[in-house]
């Protein structure tokens, strides 16, 4: 004789269908943490094919990778905000004070881009680019052409074997010749003062 099946207590099947409701919950909660990770990471990779996102979920090489997008196409605004977000996230360093204080720079802002340069020499006395471009923050931004020269040959004194350094030779023979040029123009104009008016002749 055939015993009849025993359906296992209500209790069990109502513990069985929670368990598997709470692992497809489960899994389908890591699947949208993995595609909202992996979408943020395709979005900075593709950064060259469309404006990549600035928010707090990225993380700080992310946020760097935002602001090189911007300051390569001269959008200095958001490449500044993009830049200053990276560096409250902890990815401080030379370049990126220096690619900031460019930013600042074409944007009208030269004493914050000259905070970040000597920001930049600070971190790294041997950074090379945050010296050379605060001779040229100096001699066309701020116009202290005397302070520019003397950054200049600073720099040629640190790094004379600097791919840079002819770039700093001819630019500190144009700023000393325009220097020359201005001394002269004043000194004739100086003597042109001193001369006595010539007295017209009245009949």
């Amino acid at each position: 004789m055939k015993k009849p099946s025993r359906k296992p207590p209500i209790i069990f099947r109502y513990y069985a269908l929670v368990a598997v409701i709470a692992f497809v919950l489960g899994c389908g909660a890591t699947w949208l943490l993995v595609k909202r990770s992996a979408d943020r990471e395709h979005a900075v990779v593709n950064a060259g094919k469309s404006e990549p996102p600035l928010d707090t979920s990225l993380s700080p090489a992310q946020t760097v990778a935002s602001g090189n997008w911007y300051y390569d196409r001269k959008n200095w605004p958001r490449a500044i905000e993009a830049y200053e977000k990276a560096i409250g996230l902890g990815a401080d360093n030379s370049d990126l004070r220096t690619d900031l204080g460019n930013a600042y720079r074409f944007s009208d802002q030269p004493q914050k881009a000259l905070e970040q340069y000597e920001i930049a020499q600070k971190q790294n006395p041997q950074h090379e680019n945050s010296l050379f471009n605060q001779g040229g923050l100096y001699a066309f931004s701020l116009n202290q052409p005397e302070k520019a020269l003397e950054i200049w040959r600073e720099y040629l004194a640190r790094f004379p074997q600097s791919p840079n350094a002819p770039k700093t030779r001819e630019l500190i023979s144009e700023v000393e010749k325009s220097q020359s040029d201005l001394r002269s123009e004043v000194g004739r104009w100086l003597k042109n003062r001193t001369q006595p008016t010539p007295t017209p002749n009245v009949r």
